[in-house]
């Protein structure tokens, strides 16, 4: 079995060959931006960065192939990975991870949403390729799991995906975002699974298979998120703003960033979006308007998913960042805390 990121630790020797070269012949500006300020500290860090060339992380707990990481609410953290939906706590003796959902048909859990109290996730499974399309009639199944009674159920089979990845909710909407990353053919994007929880607990009423695809110009989905009227995603190499039009369809998709790399999952920060660039092993904080973009040096171990701020127990200006396979320093699989001074931006004490 093919797990997402033992595949993707293929487009290091040629990650060109693998990116339809359609992708690249997009063109953007960028718009001048007010430069972050530098805190103290990021002085310091700066210097150490300049003389070692590599980004500083502290490991906090081993997780395999960890996948993606989401805050709810409530505070509590929870992680995915190879083996099982996981929270991530904190006592006297460091941090850990507790087990709260497994299932042997997995082949590995990825995305993270919160919606009416409950925590959907994807359960991959990757049989059933069709040689046509290149999809697997049988990639997973969503799952939810109850925040409030702790109970666990399949919400709906996941059929005519590659990998699906990233997940988000659309609460106005009653719906999760679920991402397609196709990096075979280019014919991902997003899916809408619309739900009714009036029985106690979410029943599909309505989906749309690629609600946002190659007619928005999104071609490989992973990383979604929804924002002040938008939808934010990575694509490949790219990050895009795809904005929701007044009768609630997508428009076409904005590029706000583009590398020749594979970005992974993202979250907010102050003004713009912390990205994990899982090629190349860093960082990247891009403004909402897509100018004065920020990257760390290089140093993470396939970094797939980052927590921007987790709050409480953490210092202000650290993130956590799950490391999946360990393609490029031969770790990996772990939960890893950075400073964002890495990056030369300043502490963001809002909300995300």
């Amino acid at each position: 079995m093919m797990y997402l990121s033992d595949f993707r630790a293929h487009l290091r020797a040629d990650p060109r060959g693998l990116i339809p070269a359609s992708l690249y012949l997009a063109n953007h500006n960028l718009a001048n931006h007010k430069k972050n300020a530098f805190m103290s500290r990021g002085f310091l860090l700066a210097f150490v960065l300049l003389l070692s060339g590599c980004l500083p992380k502290e490991p906090l707990v081993q997780i395999p192939s960890a996948e993606n990481i989401r805050q709810l609410s409530d505070g509590r953290i929870f992680i995915t990975g190879k083996d099982a939906l996981y929270q991530l706590q904190q006592d006297e003796q460091g941090f850990r991870t507790v087990p709260v959902a497994r299932d042997t048909r997995c082949s590995y859990f990825a995305g993270l949403a919160e919606l009416n109290q409950w925590l959907f996730f994807v359960c991959a499974q990757s049989s059933g390729l069709r040689l046509g399309d290149l999809k697997f009639d049988q990639a997973g199944v969503l799952k939810a799991y109850s925040l409030e009674d702790g109970r666990l159920i399949d919400v709906m089979a996941l059929s005519g995906f590659q990998f699906p990845n990233g997940l988000d909710a659309l609460p106005e909407q009653n719906a999760i975002l679920i991402a397609d990353e196709d990096f075979f053919v280019a014919q991902g994007g997003v899916s809408k699974a619309v739900f009714d929880f009036s029985a106690g607990e979410p029943v599909l009423s309505d989906y749309v298979q690629h609600w946002i695809g190659p007619q928005q110009q999104v071609y490989a989905a992973n990383g979604v998120r929804v924002w002040e009227g938008d939808i934010y995603l990575t694509d490949i190499g790219f990050f895009k703003r795809v904005p929701l039009q007044v009768d609630g369809t997508p428009g076409a998709a904005q590029i706000l960033y583009r590398n020749l790399t594979v970005l992974d999952d993202f979250d907010r920060y102050c003004d713009g979006f912390l990205i994990t660039d899982f090629v190349k092993g860093r960082l990247v904080y891009v403004p909402v308007d897509g100018s004065a973009v920020r990257v760390s040096p290089p140093g993470l171990s396939s970094p797939s998913a980052i927590l921007a701020q987790p709050g409480s127990g953490f210092q202000a200006g650290s993130v956590l960042v799950t490391e999946s396979r360990g393609v490029q320093a031969g770790q990996g699989n772990q939960l890893v805390m950075v400073d964002l001074a890495a990056l030369g931006v300043e502490t963001c004490s809002e909300a995300p």
